[in-house]
């Protein structure tokens, strides 16, 4: 019996020196059930919308410190914190979970210009930097300064203040964090700083019922394990196909495992988060 249960993870001369969770009809069975997983985690976000998400650590302070941070190493003036462009950001923001969206355009047509102007920002140059899904200001930063358009928004030196939403809510079925930057210089030439709010991470709703994990993370550590012993048995099967001096045409054994651990480097090093 115990022979018989080993042939799935051991070779043997009766698997043609292949421990059966390696052959191709157990491999393809593991790409079934990770595919169904993913299905299974998505179909749960929408059934029960909000039980999944994401906490986030991000606040106003440090998305306006690292932002003047990435000016002032390029030798530009920082942005000047205004709370009007602030309240423009949240309305965005306020709108995208409304309305169940993730665009710069509503489905409505609203563009971020109309949002400005519903605060009361007259302004005569303006953009807009989106983010979600991000757990850290430190990755958030990192992953606007790598585009080229979110980097030429927080870099523009036509741009003398800027507003920030960080704003928390359910959006496509799952908990998350919206970040909006509204950058934009007053038409009449008058630049009047604001104090910003004392930061508050997340809304006390949100608070109260902190998500355990993210449906990305649940992804991501399920990928992880199965990547983890199928890596583990190619090297049991290296070992003892080595030992023996088995004769085999497969591939090498080798090989497969050095690939198979770039893909798991990539994906524990792999940031969330989407930006737009």
């Amino acid at each position: 019996m115990f022979k018989k249960f080993s042939h799935y993870f051991l070779p043997y001369p009766d698997n043609n020196h292949r421990a059966l969770l390696l052959q191709p009809s157990f491999l393809a069975l593991f790409v079934a059930v990770y595919l169904l997983n993913q299905s299974f985690i998505k179909s749960f976000t929408i059934a029960r919308p909000g039980v999944l998400g994401y906490s986030s650590e991000i606040t106003i302070s440090k998305v306006l410190d690292q932002t003047n941070t990435e000016r002032v190493k390029l030798g530009l003036k920082p942005l000047t914190f205004n709370s009007t462009l602030s309240k423009s950001a949240q309305l965005k923001a306020d709108d995208m979970f409304t309305n169940n969206y993730w665009a710069h355009t509503s489905p409505e047509g609203k563009s971020p210009w109309d949002f400005f102007n519903n605060a009361g920002y007259e302004y005569s140059v303006a953009g807009e930097n989106l983010a979600k899904d991000f757990y850290d200001t430190e990755g958030l930063l990192k992953a606007w300064m790598n585009s080229p358009t979110h980097r030429e928004n927080i870099i523009n030196p036509k741009y003398q203040e800027i507003g920030i939403g960080v704003v928390n809510g359910i959006l496509g079925g799952v908990k998350t964090t919206l970040v909006v930057q509204h950058f934009g210089t007053p038409r009449n030439g008058v630049v009047l700083a604001s104090v910003p709010p004392d930061d508050i991470a997340v809304e006390s709703s949100f608070i109260q019922n902190i998500p355990i994990a993210s449906p990305i993370q649940l992804n991501k550590i399920f990928a992880m394990i199965m990547f983890v012993f199928i890596i583990c048995l190619l090297i049991v099967d290296s070992y003892i196909t080595l030992k023996n001096k088995t004769p085999r045409l497969t591939g090498s054994s080798a090989g497969h495992i050095g690939f198979l651990l770039i893909i798991l480097l990539l994906l524990i090093f792999t940031h969330q988060g989407t930006i737009f």
